[in-house]
């Protein structure tokens, strides 16, 4: 049978403070990556008033809060004692029993050992059982009697062995620096296993884990673990330093620890720079260590209420503009859509392009404002040059680096072994864009982010290419400003048409802002996600940022943003789904709310919002339910109130061409249109108008009009 790894870090009454406490804490999350949690169980015993205080910070690091000891009585006049069930009434499921300290310092016997381990039993309690004997026993050849002794005592008392671990602790070696050999420890944890075997049953004694527990450092446990009675270690000393994050990956080594040095390299070679690398690093790290990135409902709360756009009570002030960036992502090449170019440059209406309303909305603001703007794309190293030479004729937004820096890419995952993919036929496969999270890590690595600062501009803007409601909005500026935040989402009110995106969350245990995207929710919860009336807001990708903030984060996690990671699976090849099975690992720009403390959200019209994902959104914004404002935004007609067309087209209009052939005439009117589904092979005729919910079907296998006419609340079977 194959035993779990323990590790235990028994703090004893140390450090001085609270404070040097959690300092600690935060040095062991750098260590996270480096570990793999589903081969080690990490158990840590701070003193006993700070169980509770420091229970968030190290269930955060994935590990277990153990109390140092419990009483041997139930709730009673017992003064300065607690009870096994006031340990599980604050959640603690673990506790040491019987350490030496205990035993030679304060006089507890095997027999008050004994009733304790019974009282957790009684409840439900792990415990982790100390037993092992003085220098004075050792030399006088005493080991096993002694280990037996205690163990003994304790044997009757146990009716669940899988709440029990075994904590050999030579007591000479219990912080004076001495060891037990590797081959002295095995020999000694082989026998109590031996004693488990005739005095409970060879099944018990094969299951229960024996860690050892004698100044265990760094530089030792390598060589102890390998032992096959070690099951782990009980560390006291080393776990008050950072370097006992050495010892838990000694233990339980993650992926982390075997490749990334080939990652490292591969990174290197492609020229990619430093922070695109700890971006990466972070990233991979969450992975290999096997932590959850999943939100489930039981660590989140709805957000009731926010301030909204109608209701701010700000002046416009256009000053505020020289200090502002205007920053567009457009690293999207619409290869959902069957593009091999930015989706940008899709026809929107008018003959214009997302890229050129970006432009004219640009040279707009300028002549309203009054004043010159700064503005910037995020292109990806797949778009950059297609959208660089369709800008050309818009000379007043700037070239080269004052125009534009480019997303990162980051190496993809083999799925079966986390290794580096590679793909000979064609490299560039092994690469992916690492999501719009990239934001952060792409500004700094390039330089951006401290040439803006330098120049004396100290908000952004930021916004998908394909939104083109997302405009500079002097009130919200100002808002964003006066407010202090450090960062501010722009969030709209979902709709059935948006309970599949990402949602506006609250966290139960710090209670701060956070984004709930659809890849980090369970199963089990995708009910309660698409839930419109308990998650009432989405993120619309519009985002403000405090420069001088940014920066101070990056300062503060020494170069990584800790964004929550998502994993895709794909193909090497997308088009060959015969190739390797590799992982994407992405972020999301939004996430960055739970990352700036103080963050906030506003409720904006659903004017500025109306992004092109699919094939679906591109045909409602051909249609007439939208309409292109003076100033070069295209924002839903008043009598839409705020809400789109739902629009499902078939499966075979996936790809912009085939949407193209199916609207030879232009899109039906939808302005009064619910639901539009299309079901076969259609093509629409000139004036066919749609309201209220419609469904078209044609099940003959080849092509039909759409006659011109009325559609209302109907299937229409051609």
């Amino acid at each position: 049978m194959a035993r779990k790894f323990i590790v235990g870090g028994n703090w004893k009454c140390n450090p001085a403070s609270a404070k040097e406490a959690n300092s600690l804490l935060k040095e062991w999350k750098k260590g996270l990556p480096n570990v793999d949690k589903s081969k080690v169980d990490v158990v840590i015993c701070p003193p006993a008033l700070w169980m509770s205080t420091l229970g968030q910070s190290i269930e955060g690091l994935g590990m277990e809060v153990c109390s140092q000891n419990v009483g041997k009585t139930d709730a009673g006049a017992f003064t300065g004692e607690w009870t096994a069930g006031n340990l599980l009434d604050l959640g603690i499921k673990w506790t040491l029993i019987g350490h030496s300290e205990r035993r030679t310092k304060y006089g507890e016997t095997d027999a008050d050992v004994a009733e304790k381990v019974g009282k957790c039993q009684d409840i439900g309690v792990n415990v982790i059982l100390c037993i092992g004997e003085t220098l004075e026993e050792r030399e006088g050849g005493k080991t096993d009697e002694v280990n037996k002794r205690q163990l003994g005592a304790v044997i009757p008392k146990v009716k669940d062995w899988d709440k029990i671990v075994i904590a050999y602790e030579p007591v000479w070696a219990i912080g004076t620096g001495k060891v037990a050999t590797p081959e002295q420890a095995e020999e000694t944890q082989k026998a109590i296993r031996a004693y488990l075997s005739q005095a409970v049953s060879s099944a018990v004694a094969e299951k229960v884990r024996i860690q050892y527990g004698g100044s265990v450092n760094p530089e030792n446990c390598a060589e102890l673990i390998k032992q096959p009675n070690i099951d782990g270690f009980l560390v006291g000393g080393a776990s008050l330093k950072p370097s006992f994050m050495d010892i838990v990956s000694a233990v339980g080594p993650s992926k982390m620890v075997e490749v990334w040095p080939a990652y490292a390299s591969k990174m290197e070679k492609e020229g990619c720079n430093q922070a695109a690398i700890d971006a990466f690093k972070y990233n991979f790290g969450v992975l290999a260590s096997g932590a959850d990135v999943m939100l489930p409902e039981s660590k989140l709360d709805p957000v009731e209420s926010l301030p909204t756009y109608e209701k701010l009570k700000v002046k416009p002030d256009a000053r505020l503009l020289k200090k502002t960036l205007i920053l567009k992502l457009n690293g999207g090449l619409g290869t959902g859509m069957g593009l091999d170019k930015a989706k940008s440059l899709l026809e929107v209406t008018g003959g214009n392009t997302f890229l050129d309303l970006i432009a004219k909305q640009v040279a707009n603001m300028k002549k309203e404002f009054k004043t010159d703007l700064k503005f910037m794309l995020m292109n990806s190293f797949a778009t950059s040059a297609d959208t660089l030479e369709a800008l050309k004729k818009y000379t007043d937004l700037g070239t080269g680096s004052d125009l534009e820096f480019v997303q990162n890419k980051a190496p993809k995952v083999t799925e079966s072994d986390f290794t580096p993919a590679t793909w000979e036929k064609d490299s560039s496969h092994e690469w992916c864009p690492p999501g719009h999270g990239d934001l952060y890590p792409a500004m700094l690595g390039s330089g951006t982010l401290d040439k803006l600062l330098k120049k004396g501009y100290r908000y952004m803007f930021v916004s998908n290419s394909d939104n083109l409601g997302a405009t500079m909005d002097l009130k919200i500026l100002a808002h964003f400003v006066q407010s202090e935040a450090p960062f501010m989402m722009e969030v709209a009110e979902r709709t059935d048409a948006d309970k599949k995106g990402g949602h506006l969350a609250q966290s139960k245990a710090g209670g701060g802002l956070l984004l709930r995207e659809s890849a980090q929710c369970p199963e089990a919860d995708e009910k309660e996600f698409q839930n419109t009336s308990k998650y009432k807001f989405f993120n619309t990708n519009n985002l403000w940022v405090d420069l001088r903030a940014l920066k101070n984060l990056y300062r503060k996690y020494d170069g990584a943003l800790p964004l929550p990671v998502m994993k895709n699976s794909k193909t090497v090849d997308p088009r060959d789904k015969a190739s390797t099975k590799v992982l994407q690992l992405e972020t999301a720009m939004g996430a960055a709310i739970q990352c700036f403390p103080g963050a906030s959200a506003l409720v904006i019209p659903r004017t500025r919002f109306a992004p092109v994902k699919t094939t679906n959104d591109l045909l409602a914004l051909r249609s007439d339910a939208y309409t292109l404002t003076e100033d070069f935004r295209i924002v839903l007609k008043e009598e839409r109130q705020g809400v789109p067309p739902d629009v499902k087209l078939d499966g075979m209009y996936k790809f912009f061409d085939a949407m193209e052939k199916m609207i030879p005439n232009g899109a039906p009117s939808l302005v009064g249109c619910k639901k539009l589904v299309v079901e076969g092979e259609i093509t629409f005729a000139k004036d066919v108008v749609i309201k209220g919910t419609v469904t078209i079907k044609n099940s003959s296998g080849s092509c039909k009009e759409v006659p011109a006419g009325t559609y209302e609340d109907c299937t229409k079977e051609l």
